[in-house]
């Protein structure tokens, strides 16, 4: 096998055409000068005993991590970083590519170390390792250590591409940010065990999940501009400032690499990531399947009637249980995060509890009971104003659920006083309704209404449940 080697050069290097270049790229360059090329596998892959030729390590298992930081991966101090690099024979002048031994992984974490350095001239190879071998390009066997000559990288460090988790609890409050955790599904919900020994497992409350390996495609590519465009937006709405997070801070720049693909600019990496946030028992953590969101007495209370007996207590209890279902979806939120809404949409769980506190109203005072009873929050000229006319503040939050509990205790004392479920009333749009078909519309209500919660509650806090 033919092997190709780089030489040191004053001139430079093409620069590469964006932040991922393919292997046809690479190989048509290979050995220019001013060319480097890293190898930054991590774990089983470091030091796999083959590279692409001339390849030099991006060791983020050893010198380039900072070790004395309490979560791996750590970005090391300014100082070392250069003086890293230029070991490894970079110049400003120079271009880089790095890759990986698993396809776009820990590769995507060098190129934001060099961003976050203020080092723009350098891209990852989309598929790695795999990629390059299986359009059969040439290989060699690892040699020793980079040994050539020293390079003149300086390090321009840029504040705010690797953040602490004081900023990102400051995102986690941001209605115009968004963090997405880079870990499977199963180690987002803490129903899968960290890898590292007694780390509590689980997310950041208002993270959201988006595995790294869903921004790729077979052969370990990164999927089209468009469908990374479209991944996102599903995710984002219209929020353009997102944090990314992960293990310890590797594959969340795999997010970052996809998100810079798609055009998105106001980024940052969670260093040390979910291993640092765990590590410090102040910081909280949402944990749990679906269906162990509640837990304990007031997810059996929900559930603890009969199923069977007669038609008024089958249906009350069924209400009764929805009603309480609100409740838990919406319990421990502050006022903020109650406001919050979800792009596109403006509905927000207070804007649920108005309309729901409306709707009792309508049909058990106003229609059933026939009382003068006018809309609590919406007007002829304003008929959303329950979702949507919400004012900001604890204030809103506290007269929104006096007011839905005030209509529910109302409901449950006429259903109760009620002769039978044939007590009929006329309503101005159903014509006439029965004590029965209210019941059944009310749950049918409450039922439509808590899917939109669970959504909600999901996108705010990462909190999930049935």
């Amino acid at each position: 096998m033919t092997r190709m080697t780089t030489s040191r050069s004053d001139a430079e290097a093409p620069a590469p055409p964006g932040p991922l270049v393919g292997a046809d790229w690479l190989a048509g360059r290979l050995g220019a000068p001013g060319l480097v090329v890293f190898d930054a596998s991590v774990g089983a892959h470091r030091g796999a005993g083959r590279r692409i030729p001339g390849a030099r390590p991006f060791d983020l298992d050893g010198a380039l991590s900072d070790h004395d930081a309490p979560a791996p991966h750590a970005m090391p101090a300014a100082a070392a970083f250069e003086e890293a690099l230029r070991g490894l024979g970079v110049d400003d002048t120079s271009t880089v590519v790095v890759y990986d031994g698993a396809g776009i992984h820990s590769s995507a974490r060098a190129w934001w170390m060099l961003r976050a350095m203020g080092f723009d001239r350098a891209a990852v190879l989309d598929g790695g390792l795999p990629a390059w071998t299986a359009a059969g390009l040439p290989i060699e066997e690892c040699g020793p250590a980079y040994e050539g000559p020293r390079g003149s990288f300086t390090a321009g460090p840029r504040p705010g591409l690797l953040v602490d988790f004081a900023a990102v609890g400051a995102a986690l409050a941001d209605p115009e940010a968004l963090l997405l955790d880079a870990r499977t599904r199963e180690r987002f919900t803490g129903a899968a065990p960290e890898p590292r020994p007694g780390l509590r497992g689980g997310h950041m409350p208002g993270a959201v999940n988006l595995p790294f390996g869903d921004l790729q495609r077979d052969g370990g590519l990164m999927r089209p501009t468009a469908e990374l465009r479209e991944a996102f937006a599903a995710l984002t709405g219209e929020r353009e400032r997102l944090y990314f997070s992960c293990g310890s801070g590797v594959t969340a720049c795999v997010l970052a690499l996809g998100a810079t693909l798609a055009g998105y600019s106001a980024l940052a990496v969670y260093d040390g990531s979910w291993t640092d946030w765990a590590m410090r028992p102040e910081l909280p953590a949402v944990t749990g399947r679906r269906a162990q969101f509640f837990d304990g007495a007031e997810t059996e209370g929900r559930f603890a009637t009969p199923a069977t007996g007669d038609e008024r207590t089958l249906l009350t209890d069924v209400l009764a249980a929805q009603r309480a279902t609100l409740e838990l979806k919406c319990a421990g939120l502050d006022a903020e995060l109650f406001l919050r809404s979800v792009e596109p949409s403006t509905l927000s769980l207070l804007g649920l509890v108005r309309h729901l506190a409306e709707v009792e109203r309508r049909w058990f005072r106003r229609v059933l009971a026939g009382h003068e009873a006018p809309a609590l929050f919406s007007s002829e000229a304003d008929p959303d104003g329950d979702f949507d006319g919400a004012l900001p503040g604890p204030g809103a939050v506290a007269a929104a659920w006096e007011a839905w509990r005030d209509e529910v205790a109302f409901a449950e004392s006429f259903t109760a006083a009620a002769p039978d479920l044939d007590v009929e009333a006329e309503d101005g749009w159903r014509g006439k309704v029965s004590l029965r078909w209210v019941l059944i519309h009310m749950i049918e209500e409450y039922a439509r209404h808590n899917g939109h919660a669970d959504l909600l509650r999901e996108r705010i806090d990462g909190a999930i449940g049935l």
